[in-house]
């Protein structure tokens, strides 16, 4: 194992578990929002769970944290961006440099929170408890912005999110397009406020994550040659409807793939390499 590879490593798993874990980050939400976290968590923690089982050796009762770290690790993730070998030939532009740098800390941030709810060996409860805490993190943002606490949030108030600049335009109302347009994001049944499960609008970005862990986790087996390299038809192979598929892919840059696939697309792909063994042709 590299040094450079041993210190993620340390970094990653630094803080000692906790038996109990710390209180929920849904404690506050009200009680459609928490109903409908626990929902959707509990349907990506049993994802999680059937992963894993598709690792686990016949005698394994269990995968340990560190385990899946070490696993993880070596296609890219909790990497920094920027390093990709392909970059020398196609520098990647900053904006694509700042995504991958979130990327990483993302990763960094599942790790810690995962942790949090893990003792000797990961479990269903412990993935759906991280799981609950990330889909918590922007409803319990956005009812900061309810002043009044009466439990909604108007466009009055939602528009202290997104403040405006020097200059911008507003209408008659004295709102921008950007803050309108946000607004009714949220506020699906056009009733003028967002209340109710409209504060949790969307689950999309941390099922795509999750999927995305999933699918890095097996991504070695569509390494027919074992190479160490994703050629674009051991790629066709896996993922034979995904257009523009790169010339190759080193395995220790799997991740930034599989992040560029869409979110229609991501579980079919993790669900093919679920059903491969180690060799694709073997089955």
């Amino acid at each position: 194992m590299s040094r450079i590879f041993k210190f993620l490593l340390a970094a990653l798993i630094a803080f000692p578990a906790s038996a109990q874990g710390p209180a929920s980050d849904i404690e506050d939400l009200p009680e459609e929002v928490r109903r409908k976290i626990q929902q959707e968590a509990l349907g990506m923690a049993t994802e999680w769970i059937q992963t894993l089982k598709g690792l686990t050796r016949p005698n394994q009762k269990a995968i340990p944290l560190t385990d899946l770290i070490r696993k993880l690790m070596p296609h890219g993730f909790a990497k920094v961006g920027g390093v990709a070998s392909r970059d020398a030939e196609n520098p990647p532009d900053r904006w694509v440099i700042r995504r991958r740098e979130n990327d990483a800390k993302y990763d960094r941030k599942f790790i810690k929170t995962l942790q949090l709810y893990s003792t000797e060996s990961l479990t269903l409860q412990a993935f759906a408890k991280t799981i609950e805490s990330l889909l918590a993190v922007w409803p319990n943002k956005l009812l900061l912005l309810d002043a009044d606490g009466d439990g909604s949030i108007t466009l009055s108030e939602y528009a202290l999110s997104s403040p405006l600049v020097q200059d911008q335009q507003t209408d008659e109302d004295g709102f921008s397009q950007n803050q309108r347009r946000g607004f009714a994001y949220y506020d699906s049944n056009k009733n003028g406020v967002i209340d109710g499960t409209e504060i949790i609008r969307s689950t999309s970005y941390v099922e795509k994550k999750m999927r995305q862990y999933m699918a890095a986790l097996l991504i070695s087996r569509a390494d027919i040659d074992k190479d160490s390299i994703l050629s674009q038809s051991e790629l066709k192979e896996l993922s034979p409807k995904t257009k523009g598929l790169p010339a190759a892919i080193p395995l220790s840059e799997a991740i930034y793939w599989l992040r560029l696939i869409g979110s229609d697309d991501i579980a079919p792909l993790r669900d093919t390499l679920l059903e491969w063994k180690e060799n694709p042709t073997q089955n």
